[in-house]
């Protein structure tokens, strides 16, 4: 009987570990929503240094994310997109600034609210599997 009791103890602690983890990795990538969010605001008021310092720390940030808490996240989710297009705002405000066009800066901001979208969602979703593995 004590051998049953210890087997769904230590069931109900790994159980609970798991969900630690999972609610760390929800707040883990609302954070980096938040740094994606100050990368948003710097390119529209065109601060080139704080944005291409907010985009290289997000790429930074992502890279140990993506491999440390990857069986935390969603199914079939990948952020090399958002590693990718976090390089190319890098890279675009390094070596030419922010464009003139206003076609082209509303491509940057896109793709910049595009990566602060799909960390949001991370978050949003790993929290929703909090809670729905919780009732």
């Amino acid at each position: 009987m004590a051998w049953v009791q210890a087997k769904g103890a230590r069931k109900a602690a790994e159980e609970a570990v798991r969900m630690v983890r999972m609610r760390e990795t929800a707040d883990e990538f609302l954070r980096l929503a938040a740094d994606a969010n100050n990368l948003v605001a710097s390119v529209q008021v065109r601060n080139t240094e704080r944005a291409i310092e907010a985009a290289n720390n997000l790429v930074h940030l992502l890279m140990i994310a993506s491999s440390h808490r990857a069986s935390y996240l969603p199914e079939g989710f990948s952020l090399d997109l958002s590693v990718e297009n976090l390089r190319k705002v890098s890279t675009m405000l390094a070596s030419e600034g922010f464009p003139e066009a206003p076609q082209k800066m509303a491509k940057l901001l896109h793709r910049c609210h595009q990566i602060h979208e799909s960390l949001c969602g991370i978050s949003g979703s790993v929290q929703n599997r909090t809670e729905g593995d919780e009732q």
